[in-house]
């Protein structure tokens, strides 16, 4: 055993530089690895987090972010934002402690980490988009610097807003996936335009009012890229092939927001690649929180109770997670 601890010991510096490497494998041409993203401490603390170990990852990444790793600040700046990516350790603490994790010193409630790292294109784009004045150009911007996925969201976003400007966009030049949010506004020429370019089988359909069966919907599900959250967490919790076509309509259903499935994900992927975080315990729990969040705490059980219903495995899944969200009897975390 002794000579095991050992080997283990020697081995965990090599797990931290592998994910530093997938990390940087992931990074598209052009764009530049985040300052700090290359500390040590750093790649600790980001192995420790994608292991769903938020007790030692956050203390670290705060202790990191205090001392100017940029890096690290928009890593906490991002879970601050995104409530999926807080998981039970975070969710569980007081304000008080949430606020000492996740951002700067300052005021009555802390300031966004990104108010500090605003040198950077990225934090400045996330910074950009939390504006009311955002305009399309924001979109690029992330595409621009290798981060597809808050490409993708900023475009939801704007579409939130009714942004007007997103009207004069080329169908030709918007994410395939993410047409049906110019279709909802356009003119009838237009909507014909868009529509001929969305695939028979693409779930987009469903949201310019045609209709698809549960077949041809699992075979969207578990082979497009924008589905890979839900189909990695199906192979992950229903390791029979025959329970992932009842898990991945079962999830995708539960969602209940086609928006939500194409923005879940890494919160970076200059720092960790969608793949990469979406097959990790962190990305697992998260598609898993996104889903519970779907519906208010009044409503959870219900949902719980339909999911069971219609894939054991997935259901059993999530209400093990829902549990981690509670408080344990006698306070004990």
């Amino acid at each position: 055993m002794p000579v095991v601890n050992a080997l283990l010991r020697l081995l965990r510096p090599l797990c931290r530089l592998v994910i530093v490497v997938l990390a940087m494998a992931g990074t598209p041409v052009g764009a530049s690895p985040l300052p700090g993203a290359e500390e040590p401490a750093f790649a600790a603390a980001l192995q420790d987090w994608l292991a769903d170990d938020e007790a030692a990852a956050l203390p670290a990444l705060a202790e990191l972010a205090q001392s100017g790793n940029r890096a690290a600040q928009l890593l906490l700046a991002l879970i601050d934002k995104t409530p999926s990516l807080q998981g039970p350790f975070l969710a569980l603490r007081s304000r008080g402690e949430r606020i000492a994790l996740l951002r700067a010193p300052g005021g009555l409630s802390g300031q966004s980490w990104l108010r500090h790292a605003d040198d950077l294109p990225l934090a400045a784009a996330w910074n950009t988009l939390w504006t009311v004045s955002a305009d399309p150009g924001v979109i690029d911007r992330f595409a621009s610097l290798g981060e597809p996925r808050a490409a993708r969201e900023a475009l939801v976003v704007l579409a939130a807003r009714e942004t007007p400007a997103l009207q004069s966009l080329n169908p030709d030049e918007v994410d395939p996936d993410l047409l049906y949010l110019l279709w909802g506004t356009a003119d009838a020429d237009r909507r014909a335009g868009i529509a001929a370019r969305v695939p028979p089988g693409d779930p987009q359909r469903l949201l310019m009012g045609d209709t698809l069966s549960a077949q041809v919907l699992d075979t969207w599900l578990a082979s497009a890229t924008a589905a890979a959250p839900l189909d990695l967490l199906c192979r992950a919790v229903c390791p029979a092939e025959d329970d992932r076509p009842p898990c991945r309509n079962a999830a995708y259903r539960a969602l209940n927001s086609h928006n939500a499935l194409l923005t879940l994900g890494t919160p970076a992927e200059t720092l960790v690649p969608q793949t990469v975080f979406l097959d990790s315990p962190r990305g697992r729990s998260a598609t898993m929180r996104r889903i519970l969040l779907s519906r208010p705490m009044r409503g959870r059980r219900a949902l719980l109770s339909w999911v069971q219903g219609q894939s054991t495995c997935l259901g059993t899944a999530l209400s093990t997670e829902n549990r981690r969200y509670h408080p344990a009897i006698g306070g004990s975390n």
